[in-house]
């Protein structure tokens, strides 16, 4: 019996080799039967057949990923478009080397064995993680929510809290590492993405609190008011809750808030209050008592005040804050330079230094009063080191308003009836003290023709000066390191003006040259205009005759140690001036006289 067993099982042997050996052809060019790529057999297949079985039958391009989103969107992906592609060459070439990569026997031998055992592999999947990536962040692009943040609405002087909204997005990063393990085995999966809240920045808190504070302020008007008013000033002023609501300005930032009227419209506001709010610092006018050396106050000077616009807004700002809706404006003092308290010692005010005469004896009226009203004008007017004084800066304003009458005045070629005639009379007086102080005389102009009021007492022509604001003014430099204070004295009984200074004595020598002059100049023709609202017949001269002349007044100015300061000379050149009259209709003016004025028939 063992002996028959025995060749039952040689003769299975043999049989089984002769049929491993038949299949060793037709398996040349195929694949083995029992090689499977996942659950996919290859048996027989060429490898062309088997990349087209498995290029149509792996489940690359099956919808098979769900993502789920928060409200309940669904995104259904296939593994290519995550990324995932399967390498079928080497797949292919992997499963095509089993039974394929021996001879002989040892094939034969493993052939049997993966016929009978079988073997399955894993396709080569290949991976591209940017597109993975870029697929992802799209669908997080429609879940994701941004954070809003709390503000405040208004409507009017009506504000409410708009409550700030909490925010998503996607964790993109997250859902990739949870979905690469379904992803590599191509199996379904279902997967809720995961979300992380986005607070918002500027809470309802905040937001609360910046509220309340903007409530308060527009809880009732704002007054703005002058602290320590003075005569004639304006206010108080209210702004109202409405027009507080148009200024209000809120800004939250994380960290920080900010609450109050905004600084741009406040200035808006204050522009026009700047220039109404001001006043000009007002110096004392002094006069200079020689027994005593002292100075007796004439005025009192006050200091000053300008709104400081920044300071101000400021200050609402802070007062609203602590709920206080009066607020006193803040200004910025400005000093006065020479205040009553101010002594002659601290000026350097010690003695006269020099004075200037002139007469107007013969003056009308209104010249009279002309000259006395502008020579107070600068009636204890002090001069610093170093400044320039300015005739026409101290005088002001020459109108009927400011008290000036009407009299004589040189405009142009013509003598005419003017407001403030007799005002150079006060400006050849200044004149005449500067030179004689020896101070630098920065500009100065000669009269257009010779005036008789400015020679009287024996001065000469060429030794006036002549103003007409804003283009011809007289000016000079105090450059001595002490004050000058300016006195005026207008004599009626000697018809006498006086301009008087007084300062320090700095040993100066003024040495004055003149004036000379050479030969008159007759003046033209008379002039005759005329005038048809004269009586017929009848004339009248309104301007009389002056001969030209050419004068020159100079000095020699030295200082103490006999040094030479300042050679100066002034000249005037005297034009002129013909007589001139008026005449009415059926009046024959002389033959050799200038006309004006009289249509002639000048047909033969």
């Amino acid at each position: 019996m063992n002996r028959l067993l025995m060749v039952l099982a040689i003769v299975l042997l043999l049989s089984v080799i002769v049929m491993g050996w038949a299949l060793i052809p037709a398996m040349e060019k195929t694949f083995v039967p029992g090689v499977w790529v996942w659950d996919l057999s290859l048996a027989g297949m060429s490898p062309s057949e088997a990349y087209t079985h498995l290029a149509v039958t792996l489940p690359i391009q099956q919808p098979n990923v769900i993502l789920v989103g928060p409200e309940g969107q669904r995104w259904s992906l296939s593994p290519a478009d995550l990324g995932i592609s399967v390498d079928l060459p080497a797949t292919l070439a992997r499963a095509y080397a089993i039974g394929h990569s021996g001879s002989g026997v040892t094939v034969l031998l493993e052939r049997l064995d993966v016929m009978y055992h079988g073997e399955r592999l894993s396709p080569i999947l290949v991976w591209e993680q940017a597109h993975a990536i870029s697929r992802l962040h799209a669908i997080a692009a429609e879940v994701a929510r941004p954070a809003s943040d709390a503000y405040i609405r208004s409507e009017g002087t009506a504000l409410y809290l708009e409550s700030g909204v909490v925010g998503r997005q996607m964790e993109v990063s997250a859902t990739l590492d949870a979905l690469l393990p379904a992803l590599f085995a191509l199996q379904p999966v279902e997967y809720v993405v995961p979300l992380t809240e986005l607070q918002p920045q500027i809470t309802d808190e905040v937001v609360s609190q910046a509220l309340g504070i903007a409530n308060a302020i527009l809880a009732e008007p704002l007054t703005l008011l002058v602290a320590d008013p003075r005569e004639g000033d304006p206010g108080p002023w209210t702004v109202s809750p409405e027009v507080m609501a148009e200024m209000l300005r809120v800004d939250i930032k994380v960290g920080e808030t900010w609450v109050g009227l905004d600084e741009t419209a406040l200035g808006e506001f204050f522009s026009p209050l700047e220039m109404a709010l001001y006043i000009e610092p007002k110096d004392a006018q002094f006069h200079f008592d020689p027994e005593t050396s002292q100075l007796i106050p004439l005025t009192d000077g006050y200091v000053g005040r300008a709104l400081s616009v920044t300071a101000s807004i400021t200050k609402i700002n802070e007062m609203l804050h602590a709920g206080q809706h009066f607020v006193p404006l803040v200004f910025d003092v400005i000093p006065t330079a020479y205040p009553d308290t101010i002594t002659a010692e601290e000026l350097g005010i010690r003695e006269l230094v020099a004075v200037g005469e002139s007469y107007f004896t013969g003056s009308s009226s209104a010249r009279d009063k002309n000259i006395r009203l502008g020579a107070s004008k600068f009636d204890g007017i002090m001069v610093a080191p170093d400044q320039v004084f300015s005739f026409n800066e101290y005088l002001g304003e020459v109108t009927p308003e400011e008290g000036y009458d009407e009299s004589y005045v040189i405009i142009g070629n013509r003598t005419v009836p003017g407001v403030g005639g007799g005002i150079c009379q006060v400006a050849t007086t200044a004149f005449r003290a500067a030179y004689y102080s020896g101070l630098p005389i920065i500009e100065r102009w000669p009269h257009a023709y010779r005036v008789g009021y400015y020679e009287l007492g024996g001065y000469g022509p060429g030794f006036d000066a002549t103003v007409y604001s804003p283009l011809v003014d007289f000016r000079f430099e105090n450059d001595t390191p002490y004050h000058i204070l300016i006195q005026t004295e207008a004599d009626a009984a000697r018809a006498r003006l006086r301009f008087l200074f007084y300062s320090t004595d700095s040993g100066r020598v003024v040495e004055q040259i003149g004036p000379e002059w050479g030969e008159s100049i007759p003046p033209g023709p008379d002039v005759y205009e005329f005038d048809p609202e004269m009586p017929a017949g009848t004339y009248e001269r309104i301007e009389n005759a002056h001969n030209g002349l050419n004068a020159t007044l100079k000095r020699v100015v030295k200082d103490a140690n006999d040094n030479i300061l300042y050679q100066d000379t002034f000249v005037s050149n005297f034009v002129p001036w013909s007589a001139r009259y008026r005449f009415g209709p059926d009046f024959v003016p002389p033959t050799d006289a200038e006309v004006i004025g009289l249509e002639t028939d000048t047909d033969e």
